[in-house]
């Protein structure tokens, strides 16, 4: 990741090499949510120093099903940072690009590269899930139905989720020291607040997974009947696990 410092808008100039797409990196500027003002840049150093932006490296191969890229969005739950406690809920979200990967007409082509769902739904291709009991259907899927996907055409989702996993727990640890000492400085302890985050990931051609961001503050709007079912249970749970029983 490369991290610039100051808030300045700025438009990058986006290019083709000869027939192949040259996408190095994916340039999302500083403080915007839901897909807003991601672009994909063919050059980091075209960028002035002076933007405020993360510049995240591009998955050229992802993991494909019916030609669509998607990503996961994960729920984890930490109660506790000192004794440090991670737990991951058993269910999510697997969120469809709504146009095909491999006809992408270039860099420009927001629905075959982006799979941010506040994006896609925008899509006239974009088809949605109406039905609970039919969750691998349309450009949302839960995360239980796409991992259904997956063993039905001989992917060991046990490792998968153990890959999964390492990223999870390795994030959380990234910044574990930072957290501490933020909250002993404000008297905060270690049973008095939680934090549901909410992880997305991309899995690749090889079944490498990526971390692609961590939202502090992750979606609970409802669209359908798959988000109710889901982000219901999702918050009766957080708050038993932070012991506040309903």
């Amino acid at each position: 990741f490369f991290f610039f410092k100051q808030k300045t808008a700025y438009e990058i100039s986006l290019g083709l090499v000869g027939s192949e797409m040259c996408i190095r990196d994916r340039y999302k500027p500083y403080a915007q949510s839901q897909g807003r003002g991601i672009v994909l840049i063919d050059n980091a150093e075209k960028l002035p120093k002076d933007v405020c932006c993360i510049i995240s490296k591009y998955i050229s191969r992802p993991l494909l099903i019916n030609d669509l890229k998607f990503d996961l969005r994960i729920y984890v739950l930490v109660t506790s940072y000192e004794p440090l406690r991670i737990y991951v809920y058993n269910e999510g979200l697997t969120r469809f690009a709504s146009e095909s990967y491999s006809k992408a007409a270039g860099l420009t082509s927001t629905f075959a590269h982006l799979t941010n769902y506040s994006l896609n739904k925008k899509c006239t291709s974009f088809i949605p899930n109406y039905n609970i009991e039919d969750d691998d259907h349309g450009h949302k899927w839960s995360l239980s139905g796409l991992f259904r996907h997956l063993a039905a055409i001989g992917v060991d989702t046990t490792f998968l989720w153990s890959r999964i996993y390492d990223v999870i727990i390795k994030a959380v640890i990234s910044v574990e020291h930072i957290i501490v000492e933020s909250s002993k400085a404000v008297g905060i302890g270690h049973s008095n607040c939680f934090e549901l985050l909410g992880f997305d990931i991309l899995i690749d051609s090889t079944l490498r997974p990526w971390l692609l961001e961590v939202n502090l503050s992750p979606s609970l709007a409802c669209d359908s009947p798959l988000d109710y079912h889901l982000k219901y249970n999702l918050v009766a749970e957080t708050l038993n696990m932070a012991c506040i029983h309903l």
